[in-house]
């Protein structure tokens, strides 16, 4: 089955954008770009495609926007088993997101490796910086431990006294 492209709709505010973002797990890149290949030939294919666009990231993020004349035409080629098939084999070595939306000028929002949840953010930052913390105070206090006695010595503590003695 040869291509052949046909004219944008009549009604463009119909056309239907689909953009599936997927995480690459390492050593899988050769992997996705032999998937993608064989992924943009059957979307070729499909009825009411009209074009495919990709955008890579950092990170091993990938971007795949696809535009359809309608929804319907999208769902299709979503639920077509050949696609449900290939996209499986992608779902082996990444992890994706999809959005679809219907218009003229749409738009979405692309994860990125800083799109982690705060408290994974949170979690991974601490179990950096507080090993290394501990150890330069490690260092510190065995480096000091034969200084002059002004670089050890600690802050007296105050204690209050009673008012009326």
């Amino acid at each position: 089955m040869s291509y052949v492209p046909t004219p944008i709709p009549i009604d463009p505010a119909r056309t239907a954008t689909v953009v599936t973002s997927r995480a690459i797990r390492a050593g899988h890149e050769q992997d996705f770009e032999q998937w993608v290949t064989e992924l943009n030939r059957l979307a070729r294919a499909a009825p009411r495609y009209r074009a495919a666009i990709r955008l890579g990231q950092t990170a091993g993020f990938q971007h795949l926007l696809f535009r359809f004349d309608d929804r319907a035409a999208v769902e299709a080629w979503h639920e077509d088993a050949q696609i449900r098939a290939h996209v499986a084999i992608a779902d082996g070595f990444s992890t994706s997101l999809r959005q679809i939306d219907v218009g003229e000028g749409v738009a979405f929002e692309l994860p990125s490796d800083a799109s982690a949840s705060k408290w994974k953010r949170f979690v991974a930052t601490w179990l950096t910086v507080f090993p290394i913390l501990l150890t330069i105070s490690l260092v510190i206090r065995t480096a000091l431990k034969d200084a002059p006695l002004p670089l050890q010595r600690k802050r007296p503590v105050r204690v209050s006294r009673q008012a009326g003695r």
